[in-house]
């Protein structure tokens, strides 16, 4: 069951009203281009690139949009779109492949794609297929499997012998690699106002952008039963090594690629991404799971830490709801103890493997939605919010925390992956649906606030205030296009009091925060 109005707007159904802002949008041949504004003298350039990853860059006000490359690089493009955990799978989905690949390394080896589907063993008689001749001095190999999608059993190669008819292959090296293409997409458009295909190399005025992006997650065992059941015939895309997503989405590509297209699915990704102003964008996903499978678990949002993100020395983690916690150190290195929700300074160096469970949230049923990245050189200059929705979807607070057996993963590249369902016993058919998103923001729009921002969810504008300090009276100013419109509390703590009643007045709304520390969640509509 999902939690709250069903999630949307649906890929197929017409979206809702429009955003407070405009932006400004581009499209070429590298990916598309999002502006909004992010301060009095500067704009904030969103560059969707790699099919669903993302860059973006501060430029100025004067520059145009095609020059943001000249701007300041926030976060290069990466993992952005993120792979879900498919149990004994391992992850897949955006970009990673099967892990039960390697790539053979084996001079003047003399195959030729005749050798495609041919079988190998190893000293324990595991069984492998050659999936790929890359070149003349290496070729692609992948684990047979069980054929059972519940519970799958696949083997990784290492420094067996390998075998071929009996005789040993005389190799160098079994390289760690992934087999893709894994992803098959079947619907990829970029819509004006949710509504309109956005033209190429115009510059366009709008108030959001919505980017449809529908996939599959094929079995990577149904790979190799076809490869291995179609010998000497190289009728898929050439299976590789590299990151790739693979188009199946016009009559040309649907022909071109008919094999790859009917392989089974493990899983079925819908995607609304709903770009919005000041850096925001809202995903409204639906997974549709096609086959058993013993577990599974998902984050459906993800930034790549990089860029600027990383680069300046003024460092600072936030996440409401959660104890003083001891994260696992990473490969024997001490536990970190750390205060996320009264504002963690992340080192240098933060080698921790530890996934955030319900005993460390103060209440078990309320996990954290959210968590906020802010730094700068010796103020708050730039900050990101990456959270799920409270009123919509799998992750609404009226589910209790069902499903989220873990809050975070923490690793020791300071990637904090957010978990926001984990799954067992999956049956074909089940659905589950998400409301999460992504904003950037200006810290020093409101100083005293650690950190405040606004997005839409259908129709109604959710309004996020987090504070580290006492107040008395605060004067929140909102967007003149707030005003007049009947105002709600989602959630709150109870230090902080709300004066504003009912409407939300011209001059903003008016509170207090007690106690050095508070946070309140609002809703405009």
């Amino acid at each position: 069951m999902t939690a709250g109005r069903p999630v949307g707007p649906a890929i197929n159904e017409k979206p809702g009203t429009a955003a407070r802002e405009s932006i400004r949008v581009y499209r070429d041949d590298d990916g598309v281009l999002i502006r909004s504004e992010f301060s009095a003298d500067q704009d904030l350039v969103i560059h969707v690139c790699r099919v669903a990853n993302e860059e973006s860059y501060l430029i100025s006000k004067e520059s145009s949009i095609t020059d943001y490359k000249q701007g300041l690089l926030l976060h290069p493009s990466g993992d952005d779109y993120p792979a879900s955990w498919f149990g004994a799978y391992h992850n897949l989905g955006g970009n990673h492949g099967s892990p039960y690949a390697r790539v053979i390394q084996m001079p003047n080896h003399g195959m030729t794609e005749k050798d495609i589907g041919t079988r190998l063993t190893d000293e324990k008689k595991h069984v492998y297929y050659i999936m790929n001749i890359l070149d003349a001095d290496t070729f692609l190999i992948h684990s047979d499997w069980s054929g059972k999608t519940s519970n799958p059993r696949f083997f990784m190669h290492s420094t067996e012998k390998l075998f071929r008819d009996g005789k040993e292959l005389k190799y160098e090296q079994s390289i760690f690699a992934q087999m893709r293409p894994g992803n098959r997409i079947t619907d990829y458009r970029f819509l004006v106002n949710g509504t309109d295909p956005l033209p190429e190399k115009t510059e366009v005025k709008c108030d959001f952008l919505d980017h449809i992006f529908v996939h599959d997650v094929v079995n990577p065992g149904a790979i190799v039963d076809y490869v291995k059941s179609h010998p000497g015939r190289n009728t898929l895309p050439p299976l590789q090594p590299r990151w790739e997503m693979l188009f199946v989405n016009t009559p040309e590509l649907k022909k071109k690629y008919a094999d790859f297209g009917k392989l089974q699915a493990l899983a079925t990704y819908h995607n609304r991404y709903r770009y919005e102003a000041r850096g925001a964008c809202v995903l409204y996903r639906k997974a549709e799971f096609k086959v058993a499978l013993g577990s599974m678990r998902s984050l459906d949002t993800m930034l790549c830490w990089d860029g600027a993100f990383a680069q300046y020395p003024h460092q600072e983690f936030y996440i409401p709801k959660v104890k003083k916690m001891k994260l696992d150190g990473y490969q024997n290195h001490a536990p970190l103890e750390c205060d996320f929700a009264r504002i963690y300074k992340m080192p240098d160096s933060m080698p921790v493997n530890y996934f955030l469970k319900k005993s460390d949230c103060l209440n078990p049923e309320d996990m954290p939605d959210r968590f906020i990245r802010l730094c700068g050189d010796k103020k708050r200059e730039i900050g990101i919010a990456l959270g799920y929705s409270l009123i919509h979807g799998h992750s609404a607070k009226s589910n209790r925390g069902k499903s989220r057996k873990y809050g975070y993963y923490f690793w020791y590249t300071k990637k904090i992956y957010p978990q926001i369902y984990t799954l067992t016993g999956v049956r074909p058919g089940r659905k589950i649906e998400t409301v999460s998103y992504k904003q950037y923001l200006n810290p020093q729009i409101e100083p005293d606030a650690t950190a405040f921002y606004h997005h839409r969810e259908y129709d109604a504008d959710i309004i996020y205030l987090d504070f580290h300090r006492s107040l008395s009276r605060k004067k929140i100013r909102l967007p003149e296009a707030m005003t007049g419109k009947k105002l709600s509390v989602i959630e709150q703590t109870s230090s902080v009091t709300l004066h504003t009643k009912e409407r939300i007045p011209s001059d903003g709304i008016s509170l207090d925060v007690k106690g050095g520390y508070g946070y309140i969640v609002l809703k405009a509509e």
